[in-house]
């Protein structure tokens, strides 16, 4: 219903929070880290935003419709914003998420993405898809491109999913 409302696509509404367990490991990635604030391009309806204790909270998403829903759902916890990485406005950046979506975006353009914005970051939280991962999926990052940018804290299995979540610390 809240799809039809709001016109965006019913994809960011057919795997709520409680039907991913992935979602709760990037929460408790992000929590563990105390960021007190934390972007996340691509955030849908705000899901794992909602969940991250962070003082500050922006989502980005492409999707108006989910956008406005996002609005709706969590406004006065969550700043959200139309549009993509490129309309990122926050600087000290404690965690940038990107969860879920990039494995549509070449190398190219993510390492484009991420080194644009990781003067403004202390932390990137990326997931990727696994070697065993279904050949479905576009593109499978390996972020070697972030060798002397930032350093690799931590790769988690996603559970149940051909995904890990690679914790990265910017170090420029």
């Amino acid at each position: 219903i809240i799809a039809w409302y709001f016109k965006f696509d019913p994809w960011h509404s057919s795997a709520p929070f409680s039907s991913r367990p992935y979602k709760k490991t990037v929460v408790n990635l992000a929590n563990d880290l105390s960021p007190d604030s934390v972007v996340e391009i691509g955030s849908g309806l705000g899901e794992l935003l909602f969940r991250i204790k962070a003082r500050k909270r922006y989502g980005y998403d492409i999707d108006l419709g989910v956008i406005r829903a996002a609005r709706f759902l969590y406004s006065k916890d969550i700043s959200f914003y139309h549009g993509d990485a490129t309309q990122v406005h926050q600087d000290n950046i404690d965690l940038l998420l990107m969860i879920n979506w990039i494995h549509n975006l070449s190398p190219q353009k993510l390492e484009e993405i991420l080194l644009s914005l990781a003067p403004r970051v202390k932390y990137m939280l990326l997931d990727a898809i696994d070697d065993d991962g279904p050949d479905s999926y576009r593109y499978k990052h390996d972020f070697n491109f972030l060798k002397g940018v930032a350093e690799r804290l931590s790769i988690t299995r996603a559970p149940d999913e051909p995904r890990s979540f690679h914790l990265f610390r910017v170090i420029v």
